[in-house]
Order: structure tokens, then sequence, then C-alpha cells
């Protein structure tokens, strides 16, 4: 329920809530949601559960109280992404702030690469009718102009009479969004702060500038592929990772398909995966150009300390 304007301090995970997380990861769940945060110490409680269940998925935090707007650089960097979830939020806020928020929420999920999912009467007509309005129309593209990862519907496809039509509308929208408006996707343009960031920065430029045909990501928590999302580059991104979590992970990330592949222990074995994935899947043939973003050692989280540019078809040496 919401007491607007309220602040009191009351965990979000009541104890009905902590059931359902158990339940959601007994159940094979690969994302959970967390309604009404407040603060990043709200994570610590599905951690705590987590840690109990002994497995461990991405949390995503519902942006809709008053104290989550003021606390929200820190709830993105506890989080491992957010959702503007506006319905509740224009409740609690004027409702003419709520544009505002939704814009700095998604510029501060990419500045620390974490996914954002904008949700709430996106296509809210179409639980009543087949065609949406200009107006939501317009409001799903320009929530992908602002950067958002995903855009979710809700009582459109729960309650709704016209769930496949709005569905198929919906990716209708997003598709010409971005085929006829990509130069008007907000670009990242902070400059790197960590290795990682200057790393994937750097493999973005290289790819543009040499025309290959995709950018090739090896991963194992999927943070490099995350960072390389951010900047939206024209060209495909493949993700390839030993880790089925991450593999379902990055499919919140925009613009990445990510596969699964096996671990490898050389960069010879590593070129040897890039050549099979690319020309199996159609992607590339031998003498296609791609750029590989790893780190060393392979396979250890948080080493992206490299890029080559490869040949598809061509052995090292």
């Amino acid at each position: 329920n919401n007491l607007t304007g309220s602040g009191v301090a009351v965990s979000p995970l009541r104890p009905k809530a902590g059931e359902g997380l158990g339940e959601a990861l007994e159940a094979g769940a690969d994302f959970v949601a967390l309604s009404f945060v407040r603060s990043a110490k709200d994570y610590e409680d599905c951690a705590r559960i987590m840690a109990e269940e002994g497995r461990v998925i991405p949390v995503i935090a519902k942006i809709e109280k008053p104290q989550a707007v003021e606390n929200l650089e820190e709830i993105v960097s506890a989080f491992d992404g957010i959702m503007v979830a506006r319905g509740d939020l224009g409740v609690e806020l004027p409702l003419e702030e709520v544009p505002l928020v939704q814009k700095r929420a998604i510029e501060l999920a990419r500045s620390q690469a974490k996914p954002v999912i904008v949700a709430t009467q996106v296509l809210e007509s179409m639980i009543s009718s087949p065609v949406p309005t200009r107006a939501e129309t317009s409001d799903c593209a320009n929530a992908v102009l602002d950067g958002a990862d995903a855009v979710m519907l809700s009582g459109e496809t729960s309650v709704g009479e016209y769930p496949i039509i709005t569905v198929e509308t919906m990716a209708r929208i997003i598709r010409n969004t971005e085929e006829k408006g990509r130069n008007r996707i907000a670009p990242y343009l902070a400059t790197p702060k960590t290795r990682g960031g200057a790393i994937t920065h750097a493999a973005a430029e290289v790819a543009e500038v040499l025309d290959v045909k995709c950018i090739v990501t090896f991963t194992q928590s999927g943070d490099s592929a995350q960072r390389m999302s951010r900047l939206r580059p024209e060209k495909p991104m493949l993700a390839l990772t030993p880790d089925p979590q991450t593999q379902k992970r990055l499919a919140l990330s925009w613009g990445v398909q990510a596969e699964l592949v096996d671990n490898a222990a050389t960069t010879d074995e590593m070129v040897s995966i890039v050549d099979t994935i690319l020309k199996e899947s159609g992607r590339a043939v031998d003498g296609d150009y791609v750029v590989v973003v790893s780190g060393t050692p392979v396979g250890v989280p948080g080493t992206t300390n490299s890029i080559f540019v490869h040949k598809v078809g061509q052995v090292r040496g």
C-alpha cells in the first residue's frame, strides 16, 4: 500500500516477501524485483536470504518511493539493476516530476553499467484497445531514446484483452526507433573511471574505425558486456561466457547476445571458440574482422585488460 510521503523506515522485504524470495530461488527464477526500496541497505536482506538458500541471482530495485529517488545513486550501486516503476512513483511524487526522475535514473544506471527497465502504463490503453494512443507510442520510443535497456508491460499482458497484439506492437515501436533513430539515442560520453571501462570504450572505438563485423566479449561475470552495452555501439555485441547464470543475466542488457561456451584456458582456445561460434551462427565468415575483449588470466572475473583485432579463420602465432 502507498502512504504518500511516508519516511517510515520499514524494510521492503517483510517476512511474507522473504518467503516469496525463497520460493522464487527454489523455482529457478533468473531475476527478482524488490518493491518499495528506500536505500542501498534494502539489498542486505535479499543477500542474506540468497546466502542461506545457496543461490544468488540479480536483484532489481523498483524505484517507486521518494526516499529511493533521494538515494538513487547508492541504490544503483548496490543493486544489480533498477526498474522505474512509474505507477507508484506517480502516486508518491508530483506527476510533473516523474519524467525527469526517469531520465536521471537511466543516466545513473548507465553510468554504473547496470540495466534499467522503464515500466508501468507504457501502453496502458491496450488493456482494452488493440491500438495504443499516439502519446503512449511516443512514451515507449522516448524510453528507448533516453537509453533504457528494457521497457516492460504489466496490466496490458496480465489482464489485458490483447496481450499478443500488445507485445507485437511494443516490439515494432522499439525496433523502428532503434533502426531509424539510432543517432538520437543518448550517447554515453562520460570519461571511463575504471580499467574495464577504459578497455570497453577503446574496443568500441576500434570496432567503429575498422568497421568490424562484431564486438566479442569473453566474460565470466557479465560486467564487461554490460559496460559495452551502455556505449550503444553500432556493431553487434556478442558475449561469450561459461556461466549459465551470466548468460541469462545479460538478457536484460541492451543489444547483447549472450552464448554459453566452454572455459578457455588460453588465448588460442579463445580464438578457436570465437571462430566456431561466429561461423556456425552465420555472424561472420573467414576473412572478416572482429574485435575481441577479454581478460588475463582467462576466466577470472574482473580482469578485463585486453583488446585485440582478430581475422576470422586466421590462426594466431
